[in-house]
């Protein structure tokens, strides 16, 4: 095992006895390894947390002022402590050591003449291999358990919790970008600066981080901080990160081999005059039934698309529902989520949990095919521009029922409605689409609406005046209002995801 001062001290084998008085915090302090040095500065070849050993032959006994600096630098570079072996160069530790060493509260030890620094070395060094054994044991005790809910399609919070438990501490992944994929417990950041330590000080501010590249997860890593003793946690680190990069790039291949697949039950469901059957099959290649409780999440990833995003939202939800399948589609990513009777709430709690402050909306459950293809209409039309968190939106709502009545033939009629709209805007980079989206979002209220859409009411009036001309229609007549309203719904259901 390791070994503190305190536990040195209390060798009668070696016959060492304090000559200063020390906090029991500082007799606490695990002994990283033992340094002789006869020299004066010996601060470049310590990491800290050494047993330095010296006989002080470098200085004369009555120069306080640099028996002072010597136990200055000693105490910057962190040592344990300081053994001092009297009897050869110094008859008796020099007053001005011991004065230094209560100034700056640095554990000073008195080594008898007949005892040799290589003893003390050997007698620690014994120490920290029996520890590092102990150490190793533990870890592979870790990767067996790692393994074994790997085994059991754990889910990936479940093993950081694993790794975070035996380094008395927290983990998680991150990709890429910084951003948070999986933790254990859950947070949606860590502190970067800390982190970057943590990188180049090889774990001693309590920080760890280890690349995931081995199995193939490139651009990802792990990262913990321990209450743990460094050394023992970078071992547990070390031991468990082959298996979650293992874990992990099961989970992003998965991911990618499936996205054809779902392409193609994406083309089904939007494409109302597939028939039931065929959707059945396009869900049952991707391992999805197709009668039992379906959760619709559809998000966009704003403001910019990162690496770990999509892998970010599937475990969010697979903490709720464990069958999901993704796929990203333009700008935005659709989940189908199986695994519970109406998990819908639960999923909603996990990403408002774990993505805070993301455009994302929850739909369902559908129980069925064509339920699917109904809550998934809702989804599309719940996802709006200026959404500043995850939201749920209702399985079935007038776009669904009309878009589903209406087949293809309704989906071609609302955009050939809304044409010259869609045309002006493309020609001219006019607003006049999303004006009219707003103005029936606002419930035809100018007010409302050109509060929206950050406009002079002056502003509003103009472009629905040009509404009205393009449309041939008149915006203060109800049956018109709900005219357009419906042929927004039915254009939108037939756009692709």
């Amino acid at each position: 095992m390791g070994i503190t001062l305190n536990q040195l001290l209390a060798e009668d084998v070696l016959e060492l006895t304090m000559v200063t008085p020390s906090s029991r915090e500082r007799l606490d302090r695990m002994i990283r390894w033992v340094a002789p040095t006869e020299l004066d500065d010996p601060t470049p070849f310590l990491r800290g947390s050494e047993l330095v050993l010296t006989t002080g032959a470098f200085l004369e006994r009555t120069d306080d002022s640099a028996w002072f600096e010597f136990a200055e630098r000693l105490d910057r570079a962190g040592v344990a402590g300081i053994g001092f072996g009297a009897g050869l160069s110094h008859q008796q530790i020099p007053r001005a050591l011991v004065d230094a060493c209560v100034a700056l509260e640095i554990p000073l030890l008195s080594v008898p003449y007949h005892v040799a620094f290589v003893r003390i070395n050997e007698f620690v060094a014994d120490a920290i291999v029996a520890d590092r054994f102990l150490d190793v044991g533990r870890a592979g005790t870790l990767a067996a358990a790692l393994a074994h809910s790997i085994s059991n399609g754990a889910p990936l919070a479940m093993l950081l919790r694993q790794v975070a438990e035996e380094i008395q501490g927290e983990a998680a992944i991150l990709d890429i970008d910084g951003d948070v994929v999986a933790s254990w417990p859950v947070q949606n950041s860590w502190p970067t600066a800390d982190l970057l330590r943590g990188l180049t000080n090889n774990g001693d501010s309590g920080y760890l981080a280890v690349a995931l590249d081995q199995a193939g997860a490139y651009d990802h890593i792990l990262v913990a901080r321990s209450d743990d003793k460094p050394e023992r946690a970078r071992i547990a680190m070390t031991s468990a990160s082959t298996l979650v990069a293992i874990d992990l790039n099961g989970r992003l291949h998965e991911e990618s081999s499936n996205a054809s697949r779902m392409s193609d039950v994406v083309s089904a469901l939007t494409d109302w005059t597939t028939p039931t059957a065929t959707i059945v099959r396009s869900l049952r290649v991707t391992g999805l039934a197709s009668d039992v409780p379906t959760v619709v999440v559809l998000a966009h990833p704003s403001p910019t698309y990162s690496a770990g995003y999509s892998l970010r939202l599937r475990l969010a939800v697979q903490q709720v529902m464990p069958v999901v399948r993704s796929v990203r589609i333009g700008e935005l990513l659709l989940l189908l989520a199986q695994g519970a009777d109406d998990g819908t709430d639960a999923v909603l709690a996990s990403l408002l949990r774990n993505m805070p402050g993301r455009r994302i909306v929850v739909a369902g459950p559908a129980r069925d095919a064509e339920e699917i293809r109904m809550v998934l209409a809702s989804a599309r039309v719940g996802l709006y521009p200026d959404q500043a968190s995850p939201e749920r939106v209702r399985a079935f709502d007038l776009t669904s029922i009309v878009a589903s009545a209406a087949g293809r033939g309704g989906q071609k009629t609302g955009t050939g409605f809304l044409q010259p709209l869609l045309d002006y805007d493309r020609q001219f980079n006019g607003e006049l689409v999303p004006t009219l989206r707003a103005y029936l979002k606002c419930d035809a209220k100018p007010i409302r609406a050109a509060k929206v859409l950050h406009v002079h009411r002056n502003t509003l009036r103009y472009r629905l005046e040009q509404v009205g001309k393009l449309l041939q229609i008149d915006l203060n007549d109800l049956d018109e209002l709900l005219m357009c309203s419906l042929a927004f719904r039915l254009h939108d259901a037939g756009r692709p995801v």
